[in-house]
């Protein structure tokens, strides 16, 4: 996906359904400079040190990604500070999820995936303790079953928002 093919995604935000956006694949050049921008970070080599690289992408992403509907060579945020001033958490969040979203579904990898690599994604699903979930694990989860799973069975899935929490399974 180039920019010039004016491709874009629209994303309504969590804090404001109201707000919608519009978000751009980045350019080779643009990723690139995020990743130097990352790379500069001074924060220690642990767990914290880490999600803060981590988020710094994401911000720096989404900073160069969301662009004015009517001109996408325009940016809707000159900084990334200006960003964060105007939308919450959630925000950031759902935007990351379908920018990334949307740059999976331009990749061609994306359908050659091998039959032996398909066939250990089946295992693992199978024997995974789904109670065990939680968190950001959970979360993933969730978002990985809305993606692949009619509505229905989605929401009779043990741990969903429309069952009981202390839901447990006979497996």
């Amino acid at each position: 996906m180039r920019l010039g093919q004016a491709v874009c995604d629209y994303v309504s935000l969590p804090s404001d359904p109201e707000t919608r956006l519009c978000i751009v694949p980045l350019t080779e050049a643009e990723y690139l400079q995020v990743l130097a921008k990352v790379s500069k970070l001074t924060v220690p080599d642990d767990l914290a040190g880490v999600s803060m690289r981590d988020r710094t992408q994401v911000v720096e992403i989404l900073v160069r990604s969301i662009r004015e509907e009517e001109n996408l060579t325009k940016h809707v945020f000159e900084s990334t500070e200006e960003m964060l001033d105007s939308i919450e958490v959630a925000d950031v969040d759902e935007l990351i999820d379908r920018y990334n979203e949307m740059v999976e579904r331009a990749s061609p990898a994306l359908d050659a995936i091998p039959d032996e690599e398909l066939e250990n994604v089946k295992k693992a699903l199978q024997t995974m303790d789904w109670s065990a979930l939680s968190g950001p694990a959970w979360y993933a989860c969730k978002r990985f079953l809305s993606r692949i799973m009619p509505s229905p069975l989605l929401d009779n899935f043990p741990g969903s928002l429309s069952t009981n929490s202390s839901t447990t399974t006979s497996e």
